[in-house]
């Protein structure tokens, strides 16, 4: 195989490989090849800050969603990368919050009737039961 420079064939595999190839922000499986496709490395501490470093102990794996989610993130000159990391962590869980709210009211009523018919009359699974609401 030719070799690629980046976050996925080049240094970043080394990265994916300690997280398991799974995004430490919403544990995003990235071990089948559609979804490794989406990793990307966060560095815990972001470029903007005066302590950045390219230190492999300041990267992580992160899924594109929660590298966009957490990428404007500032913190504070005292906060350890424990701290950072947890921060990031509850930013993504709140923002996933957000965007299922959106998801439950403006996107899933679109498809719920689609499910409904390719049951061909059997149960809906608990996952589209979940998902179900009343237009």
């Amino acid at each position: 195989m030719k070799y690629y420079n980046g976050s996925l064939c080049g240094s970043g595999h080394e990265v994916h490989e300690k997280c398991d190839f799974k995004c430490v922000y919403c544990g995003y499986d990235g071990r089948a090849f559609p979804n490794w496709f989406q990793l990307t490395v966060d560095h815990v501490v972001p470029r903007s800050d005066p302590r950045f470093t390219d230190a492999a102990e300041n990267k992580v794996t992160a899924c594109h969603a929660c590298n966009s989610i957490t990428s404007r993130m500032r913190f504070g000159p005292d906060e350890s990368t424990s701290a950072i990391l947890r921060k990031k962590q509850e930013r993504v869980r709140d923002r996933q919050r957000a965007f299922f709210e959106f998801w439950v009211e403006k996107v899933a009523p679109l498809y719920l009737g689609e499910w409904e018919s390719a049951t061909t009359g059997e149960e809906l699974t608990s996952a589209q039961q979940d998902l179900r609401v009343e237009p």
